[in-house]
C-alpha cells in the first residue's frame, strides 16, 4: 500500500472511531414530553405549559373571565384568576395528555364539549370534562370537572346507568319533575347552564318545572360514556324533542351502590 492510500485509511479509521465513541456517549436527561393526539389544540398545550411553568398569567388567559371549576358542591371556583391560583398551589407537572372525545355543542356560540385524560409527575392519572367557549374570538375554558382515574374493579357495568337514563326519560315525559329529580339526582346535585349553578334537589325541581308541561318531551341519546373510576362515569349525548342540543351528565355512585346524576349541564 502506498503512502497516500495509507494516509487515507488512517483518516477513515479515525472518523469511524469518533462516530462509534459519540454513539456510546450516555444520553443527556430529556425534558418531559407532552403526548398529544391530533385532536389536542394548541390552547390545550398552552394550558399544560402554563401549569408546568407556574405561569399564573398564562393560566388565567386559558379561561373565560367567569369560568367555573367544580371540585365539589362545597368547593366551586368562580373566576379565571382563582382557577389559576388553584393550579399553581397544586405544585404538580403534567407529563402527558390525550383527548378522549370532543364534540361541537353549539356552533353559533362557539361551545365545545371535550373529555381529556392526563397524567402528572406524581404518577397519577386524571380524566377531565371541559366545556370550551369563545370569548373575544379566543377559545377558552368556561367549565371543568376533574376526577382521578383509579379503577379498583376490573370492569364497570354501565347497564345500570342505561336503566337509570331510561327512567329519567320516562319521568320527564310523564311531566313529573319532582319525582325525576328525587329518584335520579344526588342530594348535593349541581346543574350548570351558564348562570349561577343550581345546587340541591329542591332548587333543581324548581329549575326543571318546565318539564311539567304536557307539551314537553325529551329523549336522551348518549354518544360517549367514559368510565372514570369505580364511582364516576362521564356522559355526553344528544337530546331530541323539546330541546335538541347536546347534554352532559356526570354519574356518581352513592353509598348504596346506586348511580345518581351528580352534575347536569346543557348549554
Amino acid at each position: 500500500m502506498d503512502v497516500k492510500n495509507t494516509f487515507l485509511l488512517c483518516i477513515l479509521l479515525i472518523i469511524i472511531g469518533c462516530k462509534e465513541y459519540k454513539h456510546q456517549e450516555p444520553k443527556k436527561e430529556e425534558a418531559l414530553e407532552i403526548v398529544q393526539s391530533e385532536r389536542i389544540p394548541d390552547n390545550y398545550v398552552d394550558w399544560v405549559n402554563a401549569i408546568n411553568s407556574d405561569n399564573s398569567d398564562a393560566l388565567q388567559n386559558s379561561y373565560a373571565t367567569n369560568a367555573i371549576k367544580i371540585i365539589s358542591v362545597d368547593s366551586i371556583i368562580h373566576s379565571s384568576s382563582q382557577i389559576a391560583d388553584y393550579y399553581i398551589s397544586l405544585k404538580k407537572n403534567i407529563t402527558s395528555i390525550t383527548s378522549i372525545f370532543k364534540v361541537e355543542a353549539n356552533r353559533e356560540r362557539g361551545i365545545t364539549y371535550e373529555i381529556v385524560k392526563y397524567k402528572t409527575d406524581a404518577h397519577k392519572e386524571f380524566v377531565q370534562l371541559v366545556i370550551w367557549s369563545t370569548e373575544n374570538e379566543k377559545i377558552l375554558r368556561s367549565f371543568e370537572f376533574t376526577e382521578t382515574s383509579d379503577l379498583v374493579s376490573n370492569t364497570i357495568d354501565t347497564t345500570e346507568i342505561s336503566k337509570r337514563r331510561k327512567l329519567w326519560m320516562e319521568l320527564c315525559n310523564a311531566h313529573d319533575a319532582k319525582n325525576l329529580v328525587n329518584q335520579l339526582y344526588s342530594v348535593n346535585t349541581m346543574y350548570f347552564n351558564h348562570k349561577p349553578i343550581v345546587k340541591g334537589r329542591k332548587n333543581l325541581i324548581k329549575e326543571y318545572s318546565y318539564m311539567n308541561s304536557t307539551n314537553y318531551s325529551l329523549q336522551l341519546h348518549p354518544t360517549k360514556l367514559e368510565v372514570v373510576n369505580d364511582n364516576f362515569v362521564f356522559e355526553i349525548g344528544q337530546c331530541r324533542g323539546s330541546y335538541n342540543g347536546k347534554y352532559i351528565l356526570i354519574w356518581k355512585k352513592d353509598a348504596d351502590g346506586n348511580w345518581n346524576i351528580y352534575i347536569d349541564s346543557n348549554i
